[in-house]
């Protein structure tokens, strides 16, 4: 059941104490109006067990901002939550995703991720297409999703928020590949889950790759913040670890002219394939006394091996990435040479689940 304001509450005792659920949790859908987030739908998660978030339905249904008890937990960049419909993903070499690029969660996919890549279109048996250049991160984070449902569902004296929608990738003679999606949050919880199908709908066999972009901001991110989790090995580097001296795991106040980095780390899973990782900020505290701050990202390892940290302490975006994905660190065709990239047939289905949970006080630094 719900537990709100310190207890817990049956849904015959709610409906005694509010004239609508809605007064304390609820899934609204609203849509901005202004600046170059103008027309975007988003529903709005309010859990009222203090974490709200909006899911952006013409963002692929991505998560854009998120907050813990008042307190933001993922990252705003300088882009905004850009309308999709001003995007130019071919633009700038395959860099015009960054264009866009802003908030606690960014589907990478559906048939790349990571950096700006061409290949051969043999596998798509067209004479004009003999090639096909993927931009940084692929399409799906700006493809609008058409909306299936959003609500509540009780089962008993248990309510689930969710909303459904579909995203489709799609182009002729090219890949036909859609992701369904699903979030949920539980009434009175501090986490959200998202449950993805990603199913080849076409008649080419279509290569497929996929990663959960999820970006920990200020004030998660601080001097002092730490990356926690049963990592065994940080096995790859990318970029140029000479350009800094700061290392994957404890982060540093932001920094004039830092360059980016990117680790890859190979984390231990459970039984149940989950493996997880955290960013816990110790030193963060609360108006209302709660000491720490920290996010967790739980996914299904047999789906998604690898786990890459994205660090940037740039001064202006300052930013940690938590990004669990299907490929591991080289470049494309090293993928293929090494049978690391998966094609799909025709019907063939792929499953994915991650959860996002925001942390404060001793539930964030018991981490440590």
């Amino acid at each position: 059941m719900p537990r709100l304001f310190g207890r817990d509450y049956t849904r015959a005792e709610l409906a005694r104490h509010t004239g609508d659920t809605s007064a304390v949790f609820g899934v609204d859908l609203v849509e901005h109006q202004d600046g170059p987030e103008r027309g975007v739908r988003i529903l709005r998660f309010r859990t009222g067990g203090g974490l709200v978030f909006e899911s952006m339905v013409d963002r692929a249904m991505d998560v854009g901002t998120a907050e813990l008890h008042g307190v933001p937990v993922g990252f705003r960049s300088p882009t905004l939550f850009r309308s999709p419909w001003l995007m130019e993903l071919d633009a700038e070499e395959g860099l015009g995703w960054l264009r866009g690029f802003s908030g606690l969660l960014n589907t990478c996919g559906l048939d790349h991720m990571g950096g700006p890549a061409e290949e051969d279109a043999d596998h798509y048996n067209y004479p004009y297409r003999k090639r096909v250049r993927h931009g940084l991160h692929g399409r799906a984070a700006y493809i609008p999703a058409r909306l299936s449902g959003y609500g509540l569902r009780w089962d008993g004296d248990r309510c689930t928020l969710w909303a459904e929608g579909e995203i489709r990738q799609a182009v002729m003679f090219g890949e036909f590949l859609v992701l369904t999606r699903r979030i949920e949050a539980e009434a009175g919880g501090t986490s959200l889950a998202v449950r993805d199908t990603v199913e080849n709908r076409g008649f080419y066999p279509t290569p497929h790759a996929m990663l959960y972009h999820v970006n920990a901001g200020f004030p998660v991110v601080g001097e002092g913040a730490r990356v926690v989790g049963p990592v065994k090995r940080t096995r790859t580097f990318v970029h140029d670890p000479k350009a800094t001296e700061v290392g994957p795991f404890e982060q540093t106040a932001p920094r004039s002219g830092f360059r980016e980095q990117v680790y890859e780390h190979e984390v231990e899973a459970g039984g149940d394939g989950t493996a997880w990782v955290a960013l816990v900020n110790p030193s963060f505290r609360h108006p209302a006394g709660a000491e720490g701050l920290g996010l967790k990202v739980a996914w299904d390892a047999r789906a998604m091996p690898a786990l890459y940290e994205w660090q940037n302490l740039q001064e202006g975006n300052y930013v940690v990435g938590l990004e669990p994905g299907t490929q591991f660190a080289v470049p494309r065709e090293e993928w293929k040479k090494q049978g690391e990239l998966r094609f799909l047939k025709h019907g063939e289905r792929v499953d994915y689940r991650l959860e996002i949970t925001p942390l404060m006080g001793a539930d964030a630094t018991g981490l440590l």
